[in-house]
């Protein structure tokens, strides 16, 4: 057979900030001659109908001039993402075409549960897939078990591994980094509180840098505090080279999510051979192991931090013991590896009546 991604469209938010974008921008630098359909444009303005539109023209023609195109591989998070890309999903299976299901937010549980009525729809148009493509063994057990869905596949999120050794930080300073979304629900205003009362915070022990964007006037508000000020630094929202500078700069990264798929941030800061510190929420317990690779701890009981934090200060060599193990974890989701595991989908859909799909 020759090469499925071939008969591949891809179909998502390329060049968006936040996860799903690095998860699709990373599938175009490793998929030779990909096909795509971005759901998202920075530069444009036109209301979200007038966008929605857009894509669904854009996807038509793409079709009608390219016959190969057996598969639509749609990328979505819940919500209005959710509506927007089931409807590209049925438009798809309308024009015959298989339809993998690649759903990426880490609130879609609650985003269910909460649909009420429409709960009997999410789920019927999930069984209509040929498959639904999740981020971790956490997510293949909600949605086998608890919406009995059938045809569900795992594929990680892929990252780049950093081949540059970090050197280890003998300062005594502790250098935090957070990466992603400023807004409640990633609980980095939550840290910032924890940390005004820290021990170590308050003997200039701990700096913490931020990366991300979002509610950036609150952050900034909080900031306005002198100590705080002293200690966190705000870095806007970073990419290339610089994100990759604080990566290797930085001695963990923290992430102190109510809510989350499988963090691309967490993958990167691991492919950098960082150890994590994050909460036992989504995918990331499928990824950071508690003893092994990082700490692990509930969402919003940030006073389990004080032992974790007191561990790190009174063993340092610890950040590089888990830092190595952190690179071991990475180069399971090398591009490579994700691209075999997306070609063994692929076959099958093109190769098996979808009743007969044997993923997992």
């Amino acid at each position: 057979m020759d090469n499925p991604f071939n008969h591949v469209l891809y179909i998502g938010p390329f060049d968006e900030f936040g996860g799903m974008g690095a998860v699709l921008n990373m599938y175009k630098k490793n998929i030779r001659d990909l096909k795509y359909v971005s759901t998202h444009h920075p530069s444009e303005n036109s209301s979200k109908i007038l966008s929605f539109i857009r894509v669904i023209f854009t996807i038509s023609g793409t079709l009608l001039l390219d016959r190969d195109i057996k598969i639509l591989h749609i990328h979505s998070a819940a919500n209005g993402s959710f509506a927007r890309k089931s409807v590209i999903a049925l438009f798809g299976k309308l024009c015959g075409k298989k339809v993998a299901f690649h759903i990426h937010s880490g609130s879609f549980d609650h985003f269910y549960d909460k649909a009420g009525k429409f709960k009997i729809l999410i789920k019927l148009l999930l069984h209509k897939m040929d498959c639904v493509i999740c981020l971790s063994d956490q997510w293949y057990t909600f949605y086998t078990q608890k919406m009995g869905l059938e045809k569900v596949v795992i594929v990680g999120n892929p990252v780049e591994l950093n081949p540059i050794l970090t050197t280890q930080n003998n300062s005594g300073i502790l250098n935090l980094l957070f990466l992603g979304m400023i807004c409640d629900n990633k609980g980095i205003f939550d840290l910032i509180h924890y940390l005004s009362n820290n021990k170590y915070f308050r003997l200039d022990l701990i700096n913490l840098k931020i990366g991300g964007n979002n509610q950036i006037d609150k952050l900034q508000e909080l900031l306005s505090d002198p100590y705080l000020n002293a200690h966190i630094q705000f870095c806007g929202w970073v990419k290339a080279d610089f994100k990759d500078k604080l990566l290797s700069e930085c001695d963990l990264l923290i992430l102190p999510s109510y809510f989350e798929g499988l963090p691309v941030s967490i993958l990167e800061a691991m492919a950098f051979s960082k150890p994590i510190i994050a909460t036992k929420v989504g995918g990331i317990p499928s990824v950071v192991k508690d003893g092994f690779n990082g700490w692990l701890f509930n969402p919003g009981q940030f006073k389990e931090l004080d032992a974790i934090l007191d561990q790190i200060f009174k063993h340092p060599s610890i950040l590089a013991d888990f830092g190595k193990n952190s690179y071991s974890t990475a180069s399971q989701y090398a591009p490579a590896l994700i691209n075999q595991n997306l070609s063994n989908i692929y076959t099958q859909l093109l190769e098996a009546d979808s009743s007969h799909l044997t993923f997992k």
